[in-house]
């Protein structure tokens, strides 16, 4: 697993940038006057560095999920200077949308005097290549569950995303496709033997403190993987999951972890959902608020042996605005550097 070579040579842009600059303010001979042109817009590809500081950018191809994943790896500000120091590893699916929210914020969480966040390594996993345009579409194969129920009207939502441009039709029925033959168990297994692998042998990572967080279907993954009692993951984080109310595989899953009286000792769950979700009255009050509800409900009255189960409602967010609050939510939680 190899970073790309960054297509842009800084050094040739900046000297023609400079050497512009330079012959806009030459003095003419005639006139003394110093000669002035209108700024104008350069269009670039700056590196990934002037974006996302400190981030690594890989692309790998998974033999075990059959698929190719774009990767960001952000190491914290102190990785260099602190050589043997090791870190938490965080993993964050939907790594394109998840790494431009969150990196920005990496270095300021660890000084935060009032919610100071231990420092971590961050590892966002997202899609490459022609997935990027229909990553609505693969992701339903990564995050959902093998076998689990999906909310009815389905067809109809899918060809209104269509008729929106949110998808062509041919990544529309791809989505339908992977809706209905998810494929979690591959994706886990991907992260915990081929990924992490391979980011412990490049990176100081600290075992036993390895996070998962995730958002939406991302939030449904994260609490599959939670009761899978993933040897890697023991820090999870689940925002506003998609659980479907009473039919969810998930609740035939918690229900047999509570019969067989599994030891989530060591363990922790952070759900979060967003308080419109549960408000107003649309589509995610019925599905994301109700669910997400009726499973704190049943994680606090009929608790996992040994799990550290915790869980918030976002403040006056929606489902489009609750990505960033959830996420600072479980890092607060489960990785605060209070004593």
């Amino acid at each position: 697993m190899s970073a790309p070579k960054d297509p842009i040579n800084r050094r040739t842009a900046l000297a023609a940038a400079g050497g512009a600059a330079l012959s806009a303010a030459i003095p003419t001979r005639a006139t003394g006057q110093t000669r002035r042109s209108s700024p104008q817009l350069e269009q670039l590809q700056p590196p990934l560095s002037a974006v996302l500081r400190d981030t690594t950018y890989f692309e790998i191809e998974s033999a075990l999920a059959g698929a190719r994943y774009a990767i960001w790896v952000t190491t914290p500000v102190s990785y260099e200077r602190e050589a043997t120091r090791r870190y938490p590893a965080i993993y964050l699916p939907d790594g394109n949308g998840a790494a431009p929210q969150t990196v920005p914020a990496t270095e300021l969480l660890v000084y935060d005097p009032i919610n100071p966040i231990r420092p971590y390594i961050q590892v966002c996993v997202g899609y490459a290549g022609e997935d990027v345009r229909r990553w609505l579409a693969v992701r339903a194969r990564d995050l959902l569950p093998p076998a689990e129920v999906l909310p009815d009207g389905l067809e109809a939502g899918i060809a209104e995303t269509v008729r929106a441009g949110l998808l062509d039709q041919a990544a529309g029925d791809l989505y339908l496709h992977n809706l209905r033959n998810p494929a979690a168990d591959k994706f886990l297994a991907f992260l915990t033997e081929e990924l992490h692998p391979l980011i412990a042998s490049r990176y100081r990572i600290q075992r036993e403190a390895a996070g998962l967080f995730g958002f939406s279907y991302g939030g449904l993954f994260a609490t599959y993987v939670a009761l899978r009692r993933s040897p890697l993951f023991r820090r999870i984080g689940a925002g506003s999951p998609g659980i479907l109310p009473q039919r969810s595989k998930i609740f035939a899953m918690y229900a047999s972890e509570l019969a067989e009286r599994a030891d989530h000792t060591g363990r922790m769950l952070h759900m979060t959902v967003a308080e419109r979700e549960i408000t107003a009255p649309t589509y995610y009050q019925s599905g994301v608020g109700a669910g997400t509800t009726e499973f704190v409900t049943l994680a606090g009255q009929t608790p996992l042996p040994g799990l550290d189960f915790s869980s918030r409602i976002i403040a006056e967010e929606s489902h489009a605005t609750g990505f960033g609050p959830s996420w600072f939510s479980f890092l607060r939680t489960c990785y605060s550097a209070r004593p």
